[in-house]
Protein backbone atom coordinates (compact mmCIF):
# COMPACT_ATOMS: atom_id res chain seq x y z
CA UNK A 1 0.00 0.00 0.00
CA UNK A 2 1.50 3.34 -0.92
CA UNK A 3 0.09 6.12 1.23
CA UNK A 4 -3.69 6.17 1.29
CA UNK A 5 -5.03 9.59 2.14
CA UNK A 6 -7.24 10.06 5.17
CA UNK A 7 -10.88 10.88 4.85
CA UNK A 8 -10.32 14.44 5.93
CA UNK A 9 -11.58 17.92 5.28
CA UNK A 10 -9.43 20.50 3.49
CA UNK A 11 -9.78 22.62 6.63
CA UNK A 12 -7.93 19.97 8.65
CA UNK A 13 -4.63 20.51 6.82
CA UNK A 14 -2.21 23.34 6.14
CA UNK A 15 -2.55 25.78 3.26
CA UNK A 16 -2.52 23.31 0.39
CA UNK A 17 -0.28 22.87 -2.59
CA UNK A 18 3.01 24.27 -1.29
CA UNK A 19 5.06 21.22 -0.27
CA UNK A 20 5.54 19.30 -3.49
CA UNK A 21 7.91 21.85 -5.00
CA UNK A 22 10.60 20.64 -2.62
CA UNK A 23 10.51 17.24 -4.37
CA UNK A 24 9.53 18.41 -7.85
CA UNK A 25 12.16 16.45 -9.77
CA UNK A 26 11.41 13.23 -7.91
CA UNK A 27 7.68 13.83 -8.27
CA UNK A 28 8.08 14.04 -12.04
CA UNK A 29 10.26 10.94 -12.12
CA UNK A 30 8.24 8.54 -9.97
CA UNK A 31 4.60 9.59 -10.09
CA UNK A 32 2.48 7.70 -12.66
CA UNK A 33 1.05 9.31 -15.77
CA UNK A 34 -2.54 8.93 -17.02
CA UNK A 35 -3.49 6.42 -19.71
CA UNK A 36 -4.03 7.85 -23.18
CA UNK A 37 -7.36 6.02 -23.38
CA UNK A 38 -8.72 7.93 -20.38
CA UNK A 39 -7.47 11.31 -21.63
CA UNK A 40 -9.03 10.58 -25.03
CA UNK A 41 -12.28 9.54 -23.36
CA UNK A 42 -12.43 12.74 -21.33
CA UNK A 43 -11.80 14.89 -24.40
CA UNK A 44 -14.40 12.94 -26.37
CA UNK A 45 -17.07 13.36 -23.70
CA UNK A 46 -16.41 17.09 -23.61
CA UNK A 47 -16.20 17.44 -27.38
CA UNK A 48 -12.76 19.01 -27.00
CA UNK A 49 -11.10 19.65 -30.34
CA UNK A 50 -7.61 20.81 -31.35
CA UNK A 51 -7.21 24.54 -30.76
CA UNK A 52 -9.78 24.52 -27.94
CA UNK A 53 -8.70 25.90 -24.57
CA UNK A 54 -9.35 24.05 -21.31
CA UNK A 55 -8.57 24.66 -17.64
CA UNK A 56 -6.38 22.38 -15.55
CA UNK A 57 -6.56 22.58 -11.76
CA UNK A 58 -3.26 21.82 -10.03
CA UNK A 59 -1.08 21.00 -13.01
CA UNK A 60 1.90 19.96 -10.85
CA UNK A 61 4.85 19.02 -13.07
CA UNK A 62 2.59 18.87 -16.12
CA UNK A 63 1.90 15.16 -16.54
CA UNK A 64 -1.68 15.67 -17.73
CA UNK A 65 -0.81 19.05 -19.24
CA UNK A 66 1.55 17.39 -21.70
CA UNK A 67 -1.07 14.83 -22.68
CA UNK A 68 -3.53 17.63 -23.45
CA UNK A 69 -1.09 19.72 -25.46
CA UNK A 70 -0.11 16.63 -27.47
CA UNK A 71 -3.75 16.60 -28.62
CA UNK A 72 -3.50 20.18 -29.85
CA UNK A 73 -5.33 21.63 -26.85
CA UNK A 74 -4.31 24.89 -25.15
CA UNK A 75 -4.32 24.88 -21.35
CA UNK A 76 -4.94 27.48 -18.67
CA UNK A 77 -2.90 25.72 -15.97
CA UNK A 78 -3.52 26.75 -12.36
CA UNK A 79 -0.85 25.78 -9.81
CA UNK A 80 0.06 27.49 -6.51
CA UNK A 81 3.61 26.09 -6.27
CA UNK A 82 6.24 28.13 -8.15
CA UNK A 83 8.77 25.29 -8.19
CA UNK A 84 6.30 22.91 -9.82
CA UNK A 85 5.45 25.55 -12.43
CA UNK A 86 9.15 26.08 -13.10
CA UNK A 87 9.62 22.39 -13.86
CA UNK A 88 6.38 22.05 -15.82
CA UNK A 89 7.23 25.07 -17.97
CA UNK A 90 10.39 23.30 -19.12
CA UNK A 91 8.48 20.17 -20.10
CA UNK A 92 5.46 21.51 -21.99
CA UNK A 93 5.26 23.66 -25.14
CA UNK A 94 5.37 27.28 -23.99
CA UNK A 95 2.94 28.48 -26.64
CA UNK A 96 0.29 25.94 -25.63
CA UNK A 97 0.09 26.64 -21.88
CA UNK A 98 -0.51 29.72 -19.78
CA UNK A 99 0.46 29.15 -16.16
CA UNK A 100 -1.34 30.88 -13.29
CA UNK A 101 0.54 30.75 -9.99
CA UNK A 102 -2.47 30.86 -7.71
CA UNK A 103 -4.89 28.77 -5.76
CA UNK A 104 -7.84 27.70 -7.88
CA UNK A 105 -10.25 29.29 -5.43
CA UNK A 106 -8.64 32.68 -6.08
CA UNK A 107 -7.58 32.64 -9.74
CA UNK A 108 -9.50 34.84 -12.16
CA UNK A 109 -10.52 33.18 -15.42
CA UNK A 110 -13.29 34.00 -17.91
CA UNK A 111 -16.61 32.44 -16.98
CA UNK A 112 -18.79 30.20 -19.10
CA UNK A 113 -16.35 29.74 -21.99
CA UNK A 114 -14.44 26.48 -21.46
CA UNK A 115 -15.58 23.12 -22.89
CA UNK A 116 -13.73 21.22 -20.17
CA UNK A 117 -12.03 21.61 -16.81
CA UNK A 118 -9.52 18.92 -15.77
CA UNK A 119 -8.16 17.97 -12.34
CA UNK A 120 -5.65 15.12 -12.11
CA UNK A 121 -4.94 13.98 -8.54
CA UNK A 122 -5.44 17.56 -7.37
CA UNK A 123 -9.05 18.36 -6.56
CA UNK A 124 -8.73 17.12 -2.97
CA UNK A 125 -6.70 20.29 -2.34
CA UNK A 126 -9.63 22.52 -3.31
CA UNK A 127 -12.15 23.82 -0.81
CA UNK A 128 -15.33 21.96 -1.85
CA UNK A 129 -17.53 24.83 -0.72
CA UNK A 130 -15.93 26.86 -3.54
CA UNK A 131 -14.53 24.36 -6.03
CA UNK A 132 -17.58 22.61 -7.48
CA UNK A 133 -19.45 25.87 -8.09
CA UNK A 134 -16.39 27.59 -9.58
CA UNK A 135 -15.79 24.71 -12.01
CA UNK A 136 -19.42 24.86 -13.14
CA UNK A 137 -19.15 28.63 -13.60
CA UNK A 138 -16.11 28.25 -15.87
CA UNK A 139 -17.77 25.69 -18.14
CA UNK A 140 -20.05 26.32 -21.06
CA UNK A 141 -23.51 24.75 -20.54
CA UNK A 142 -22.98 21.07 -21.19
CA UNK A 143 -19.23 21.38 -20.62
CA UNK A 144 -17.46 18.58 -18.80
CA UNK A 145 -15.53 18.39 -15.56
CA UNK A 146 -12.98 15.55 -15.84
CA UNK A 147 -11.39 14.19 -12.68
CA UNK A 148 -8.53 11.69 -12.89
CA UNK A 149 -6.53 9.83 -10.28
CA UNK A 150 -5.02 6.46 -9.42
CA UNK A 151 -7.16 4.68 -6.85
CA UNK A 152 -7.49 1.25 -5.36
CA UNK A 153 -8.39 -0.74 -2.29
CA UNK A 154 -6.65 -2.89 0.29
CA UNK A 155 -5.39 -6.25 -0.96
CA UNK A 156 -4.47 -8.69 1.75
CA UNK A 157 -1.91 -9.14 4.48
CA UNK A 158 0.88 -7.03 2.95
CA UNK A 159 -1.33 -3.95 2.72
CA UNK A 160 -2.61 -4.56 6.26
CA UNK A 161 0.95 -4.62 7.61
CA UNK A 162 1.98 -1.50 5.68
CA UNK A 163 -1.04 0.32 7.08
CA UNK A 164 -0.02 -0.77 10.57
CA UNK A 165 3.44 0.77 10.05
CA UNK A 166 1.92 4.08 8.93
CA UNK A 167 -0.36 4.18 11.96
CA UNK A 168 2.55 3.52 14.32
CA UNK A 169 4.63 6.35 12.86
CA UNK A 170 2.09 8.97 11.76
CA UNK A 171 -0.74 10.02 14.09
CA UNK A 172 -2.63 11.47 11.10
CA UNK A 173 -2.79 8.04 9.47
CA UNK A 174 -4.97 6.72 12.28
CA UNK A 175 -7.88 8.49 10.57
CA UNK A 176 -7.44 6.44 7.39
CA UNK A 177 -10.27 4.08 6.59
CA UNK A 178 -9.23 2.19 3.46
CA UNK A 179 -11.51 -0.50 2.05
CA UNK A 180 -11.02 -3.50 -0.22
CA UNK A 181 -11.51 -3.25 -3.99
CA UNK A 182 -14.95 -4.84 -4.00
CA UNK A 183 -16.24 -2.42 -1.38
CA UNK A 184 -14.60 0.51 -3.16
CA UNK A 185 -16.28 -0.11 -6.53
CA UNK A 186 -19.63 -1.14 -5.06
CA UNK A 187 -19.62 2.11 -3.11
CA UNK A 188 -18.80 4.02 -6.27
CA UNK A 189 -21.82 2.58 -8.05
CA UNK A 190 -24.04 3.69 -5.18
CA UNK A 191 -22.82 7.28 -5.52
CA UNK A 192 -23.05 7.81 -9.28
CA UNK A 193 -25.85 10.37 -8.90
CA UNK A 194 -23.61 12.88 -7.13
CA UNK A 195 -20.16 13.63 -8.58
CA UNK A 196 -18.89 15.11 -5.32
CA UNK A 197 -19.95 12.12 -3.23
CA UNK A 198 -18.45 9.78 -5.82
CA UNK A 199 -15.10 11.56 -5.94
CA UNK A 200 -14.98 11.81 -2.15
CA UNK A 201 -15.50 8.07 -1.87
CA UNK A 202 -12.89 7.13 -4.47
CA UNK A 203 -10.16 9.43 -3.17
CA UNK A 204 -10.77 9.07 0.58
CA UNK A 205 -11.36 12.78 1.14
CA UNK A 206 -14.38 14.72 2.31
CA UNK A 207 -15.16 16.72 -0.83
CA UNK A 208 -18.93 16.44 -1.00
CA UNK A 209 -20.97 19.60 -1.49
CA UNK A 210 -24.79 19.69 -1.42
CA UNK A 211 -25.03 21.69 -4.64
CA UNK A 212 -22.77 19.47 -6.74
CA UNK A 213 -25.51 17.01 -7.67
CA UNK A 214 -27.50 19.89 -9.19
CA UNK A 215 -24.47 21.49 -10.87
CA UNK A 216 -23.34 18.33 -12.70
CA UNK A 217 -25.35 15.64 -14.45
CA UNK A 218 -24.56 12.64 -16.66
CA UNK A 219 -21.89 11.43 -14.24
CA UNK A 220 -19.78 8.63 -15.73
CA UNK A 221 -16.87 6.55 -14.50
CA UNK A 222 -14.30 4.44 -16.30
CA UNK A 223 -11.04 2.86 -15.18
CA UNK A 224 -7.93 1.17 -16.48
CA UNK A 225 -6.14 -1.43 -14.30
CA UNK A 226 -2.48 -0.84 -13.53
CA UNK A 227 -0.27 -3.61 -12.16
CA UNK A 228 3.43 -3.25 -11.47
CA UNK A 229 5.89 -5.04 -9.20
CA UNK A 230 7.87 -2.31 -7.43
CA UNK A 231 11.24 -2.75 -5.78
CA UNK A 232 11.64 -1.44 -2.26
CA UNK A 233 13.65 1.46 -3.66
CA UNK A 234 10.94 2.39 -6.18
CA UNK A 235 8.22 2.02 -3.58
CA UNK A 236 10.01 4.32 -1.12
CA UNK A 237 10.82 6.83 -3.87
CA UNK A 238 7.11 7.21 -4.58
CA UNK A 239 6.27 7.42 -0.87
CA UNK A 240 8.77 10.28 -0.50
CA UNK A 241 6.72 12.41 -2.91
CA UNK A 242 3.48 12.10 -0.95
CA UNK A 243 1.97 14.75 1.26
CA UNK A 244 1.64 12.28 4.13
CA UNK A 245 5.38 11.58 4.10
CA UNK A 246 6.40 15.23 3.67
CA UNK A 247 4.52 16.17 6.84
CA UNK A 248 6.66 13.84 8.98
CA UNK A 249 9.77 14.87 10.89
CA UNK A 250 13.17 13.62 9.70
CA UNK A 251 13.19 10.98 12.44
CA UNK A 252 9.68 9.85 11.56
CA UNK A 253 10.58 9.64 7.88
CA UNK A 254 13.61 7.49 8.66
CA UNK A 255 11.61 5.17 10.90
CA UNK A 256 8.82 4.89 8.35
CA UNK A 257 11.25 3.96 5.55
CA UNK A 258 12.96 1.38 7.75
CA UNK A 259 9.73 -0.27 8.88
CA UNK A 260 8.08 -0.25 5.43
CA UNK A 261 11.24 -1.84 4.00
CA UNK A 262 11.14 -4.57 6.63
CA UNK A 263 7.52 -5.42 5.79
CA UNK A 264 8.11 -5.59 2.04
CA UNK A 265 11.26 -7.67 2.44
CA UNK A 266 9.35 -10.04 4.70
CA UNK A 267 6.87 -10.54 1.83
CA UNK A 268 9.45 -11.26 -0.85
CA UNK A 269 11.15 -7.94 -1.50
CA UNK A 270 8.74 -6.39 -4.00
CA UNK A 271 5.46 -4.55 -3.72
CA UNK A 272 2.69 -5.54 -6.18
CA UNK A 273 1.39 -2.05 -6.94
CA UNK A 274 -2.10 -2.71 -8.19
CA UNK A 275 -4.47 0.19 -8.71
CA UNK A 276 -6.83 1.69 -11.26
CA UNK A 277 -6.29 4.83 -13.29
CA UNK A 278 -9.76 6.29 -12.91
CA UNK A 279 -11.73 8.93 -14.80
CA UNK A 280 -14.91 10.49 -13.48
CA UNK A 281 -16.76 13.04 -15.61
CA UNK A 282 -19.77 15.20 -14.96
CA UNK A 283 -21.54 17.48 -17.41
CA UNK A 284 -22.50 20.97 -16.33
CA UNK A 285 -26.25 21.12 -16.08
CA UNK A 286 -27.91 23.34 -18.69
CA UNK A 287 -29.50 25.37 -15.91
CA UNK A 288 -27.41 24.67 -12.80
CA UNK A 289 -28.97 25.40 -9.43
Amino acid sequence: MSAPPPRTSITDVEQPGLRFGSVAEEYERVRPTYPAALVDEACSRAGVRPDDTVVEIGCGTGKLTRALTERGVSVEAVEPDAELISLASRLVPEEAVRFHQARFEEVELPLGVFPAVFAATSFHWIDPSVGWRKVADLLVPGGVFALLSHVGGMRGELDDELLRVWREVSPASRKWKPVDDETLWNGAEERMGDISALWSWLTYHELAAPEAAQLFEDVQLCREPSDRAMSVQDYLARIRTTNNYLHLTDDEQARLAQDLTAVIEKHGGTYPASSFATLVTGRRAQSPA
